[in-house]
């Protein structure tokens, strides 16, 4: 049975609030056929991105619209930007597997600008999950580049993803497409649920070679039930 948009809202905030590293007390969350919508304000950057996994995870979810606002509480001192800024640089060169020789960072009222190149997709992504975890963080723009150290053939790529698409067991590998482009990856098709999704591109995003992830995927429909 799939569930109805007010059992899909009910689990949602349901599930905001048992994450006690959220704190949902002033998230509203809109659900109309599966997709879902946040708004209102979190104390936190990192909130606000575990907000929107938290939504991910509910069955029946079909994408996810985080216009979530950070607000830090009274309480916390916030860090000048050029403390933002150091705190970023530091997270990024404490982590064993960033380079940051390439990496330039500038904070201007707490929205944080990443600039340069990595070698690898996924430490992209992994640069964007650093930064946010400090505090002062309002906002991310992330513009690196990647830059692999090797040329990869565009079919070796796509041959790679589809295999790592085949090794995994919450894939089937008819559902997904995969088209690659001067290292950009494409993957569209239909797809059962989040989980499946977010494995099909973890898939791409951590193959050698892939300078960039396009995410077409979408999550299948089934007639919902009336609340």
């Amino acid at each position: 049975m799939v569930l109805s948009d007010e059992e899909i809202k009910k689990r949602i905030v349901d599930d905001l609030y048992w994450d006690a590293s959220i704190d949902a007390s002033k998230v509203e969350v809109t659900v109309d056929n599966g997709w879902v919508t946040l708004n209102g304000m979190v104390p936190s950057y990192a909130a606000r991105f575990r907000a929107t996994d938290a939504a991910c995870r509910i069955l029946d979810v079909i994408e996810v619209d985080n216009y979530l606002m950070v607000r830090y509480p009274p309480e916390v001192a916030v860090p000048a930007d050029a403390d933002i800024k150091q705190s970023v640089l530091y997270n990024l060169a404490a982590d064993p597997d960033m380079d940051t020789t390439d990496i330039r960072v500038s904070v201007r009222a707490g929205i944080v600008t990443m600039q340069g190149s990595v070698d690898q997709y996924w430490k992209k992504i992994e640069a964007e999950w650093i930064a946010c975890r400090g505090r002062g963080v309002i906002d991310i723009v992330n513009e690196l580049a990647v830059v692999p150290t090797r040329s990869i053939a565009d079919r070796a790529i796509a041959d790679d993803v589809r295999a790592a698409l085949e090794r995994n067991a919450r894939v089937s590998v008819e559902d997904v497409t995969v088209e690659v482009e001067d290292g950009t990856v494409t993957l569209t098709g239909r797809v059962p649920n989040w989980s499946t999704r977010r494995a099909a591109v973890d898939a791409a995003a951590f193959t050698g070679g892939v300078v960039d992830v396009i995410d077409l995927l979408v999550i299948r429909q089934t007639v919902r039930v009336s609340p």
